[in-house]
């Protein structure tokens, strides 16, 4: 764009109003897999092995791990702010959130699984999550064979990053010294 037409250009950002009222609507087909960050509509790629399985077997040991002390979602969107509405892979939730729309409040836990997306998910997605307040994410890279734990948000990130020695207890961040078995993950 010429620096003349820069000038004039007014650039509209979605709101995540605008956004679900076009899933609504049918102009987002109900088989196409995106969400909104930064009033950008952005489409993610199909779900593939290993990530699938990887996702799913997270899920399920979070289910058995948190009992009736929180909801976990799978691949459900939450509401960052009015421009941004990522779809994590996993999340865990206040107990009695509805999964399907949840917002930043409800969150106590967010999951990337990225087999491709590494670098989107650290880059783009985890400073959202970080700038949001969201308390704690976790980002399992399937090619690394690695988790990192992100907690202590803030607007510049997360304050801390670590990688757990092991995979058979991760603490999970709820009342009292529930963990996660994950071992098999990798």
């Amino acid at each position: 764009m010429n620096r003349i037409a820069h000038q004039l250009a007014r650039v509209h950002r979605l709101s995540v109003a605008d956004y679900r009222r076009m899933g609504e609507l049918g102009i987002l087909a109900a088989d196409l897999r995106t969400e909104l960050i930064d009033g950008e509509i952005i489409e993610l790629p199909p779900i593939g092995q290993p990530y699938a399985g990887s996702a799913a077997l997270i899920a399920d040991r979070l289910r058995e791990a948190v009992e009736r002390s929180a909801v976990v979602a799978l691949h459900e969107p939450i509401g960052l702010d009015d421009h941004c509405e990522p779809r994590p892979d996993i999340a865990l939730l206040r107990p009695g959130i509805d999964g399907a729309r949840a917002e930043r409040a409800d969150v106590l836990l967010l999951i990337e699984v990225a087999d491709g997306s590494l670098r989107y998910d650290r880059e783009v997605k985890f400073p959202r999550y970080a700038r949001a307040g969201i308390p704690e994410a976790w980002l399992v890279d399937l090619g690394g064979r690695r988790l990192t734990i992100h907690r202590r948000p803030g607007p510049h990130g997360y304050a801390d990053v670590m990688t757990p020695s092991g995979l058979g207890a991760v603490p999970l961040p709820l009342a009292g010294l529930q963990t996660a078995d994950l071992s098999g993950l990798f």
